[in-house]
């Protein structure tokens, strides 16, 4: 190779020892005498190669050789034409843009085609493609598209050794494992995830510490769930979005409902409401209608708790959300005030959509189970 001649620059370890020294785009932009932008450009792979002076200096500022940042000429970083069908074919057939095209979502739409379009596309394009797609494809509850997603993030994340693409998939596997019931499973997922902490951000990071937090604490350990929910807070004090705040304040009312920590619920969830409010994150002030209907309902406020049962039920069917869980804790409200059959209805009504969630659909058969007229239901979740 010719001294002058550009770099073939791997991405993927610069982004890894970036990670490693904890070091910023901004910093290492001054020390270069770059501009931030060349920076992002190379750690997310916009462009291919380096000048050799600055390979240099990148080199020297990381405490490398120049072949450590350099791609080995026989290492396929490329996405071949078999990667590329794939994608190609997960994507027309996740029904993901009928989903997205009726609420204007085309941009979207089009970024994806696109992506799978374009031809030589770099593995952790592909890959980040796969858990976006994968994302999608969970919230709207289709959960085998998701596995099938998830499992060709995963692949594609070893193969061209970006550890924060593998942290995104091994996150997106644990919340699947997690809805298929395996919670012991998911919860060593999320922890493996929070191992590669040093290649995260700390939005990542947050995102990781509330998803474990709520299996925590869903499945009984109440202390642990609390310690996750808040780590996730101090990272999303920062650097999270009101979205990410309302998520795991969200969780942090029902686990103060849950142990029957009336005024810390409604001050939580309050917090959660403004947080919401301020990211018009709808589903977010859906949930603190509902968690207000429960608090009402455990302090024997009939009136307000039925009230907020409305409003509740108002701003989900508004976002065309029926879920297990929303009309399980209904159910929780309506029987506190005598309202059994209402409430076993709730309870029946939920079956079906829990049918794919083992864990969600155990609680709602057992709540089910107990209502008679002599057995009383439950004032809050097991």
């Amino acid at each position: 190779m010719a001294t002058d001649a550009a770099i073939p620059l791997n991405s993927a370890w610069l982004r890894n020892r970036v990670a490693e020294l904890g070091l910023t785009q901004w910093w290492l932009a001054e020390q270069l005498g770059v501009d931030k932008r060349t920076v992002i450009r190379w750690l997310h792979g916009h462009v291919r190669t380096v000048q050799p002076a600055n390979a240099r200096a990148l080199a020297q500022v990381l405490g490398c050789s120049v072949y450590q940042l350099t791609l080995p000429r026989d290492t396929v970083d490329l996405a071949n034409a078999q990667d590329q069908r794939a994608a190609a074919a997960l994507l027309a057939t996740s029904s993901l843009i009928d989903k997205l095209g009726p609420i204007g979502e085309w941009d979207v739409i089009e970024s994806l085609v696109k992506a799978v379009a374009v031809p030589d596309l770099p593995l952790h394009v592909l890959g980040t493609l796969y858990n976006r797609l994968c994302e999608a494809c969970w919230r709207q509850d289709k959960l085998d598209e998701a596995e099938a997603i998830n499992r060709a993030a995963l692949e594609v994340a070893r193969r061209c050794g970006d550890r924060a693409l593998l942290a995104g998939a091994l996150s997106h596997a644990a919340n699947l494992l997690y809805w298929r019931g395996d919670a012991a499973r998911a919860i060593a997922g999320y922890r493996e995830c929070l191992a590669l902490h040093p290649y995260l951000e700390a939005r990542a990071i947050g995102a990781i510490h509330s998803n474990l937090g709520a299996a925590l604490y869903e499945t009984g350990d109440h202390d642990g769930g609390e310690a996750e929910l808040q780590a996730a807070l101090a990272r999303f004090r920062f650097d999270g979005t009101p979205m990410n705040r309302s998520i795991a304040l969200g969780h942090l009312a029902k686990l103060a409902l849950q142990r029957g920590e009336l005024d810390l619920a409604a001050e939580r969830n309050d917090a959660a409401r403004v947080h919401a409010a301020q990211g018009d994150y709808r589903r977010g002030l859906a949930l603190a209608h509902r968690v207000d209907a429960e608090i009402a309902a455990q302090r024997d406020d009939e009136a307000r708790a039925l009230h907020f049962l409305a409003e509740a039920r108002a701003a989900y069917a508004a976002l065309g959300i029926r879920e297990a869980e929303n009309l399980e804790a209904e159910a929780r409200v309506l029987a506190r005030f005598g309202l059994c059959e209402d409430a076993a209805q709730a309870l029946r009504d939920a079956l079906p959509l829990a049918a794919a969630y083992p864990l969600e659909a155990a609680r709602v058969r057992r709540a089910l189970a107990a209502m008679s007229p002599d057995v009383p239901f439950a004032s809050r979740g097991d």
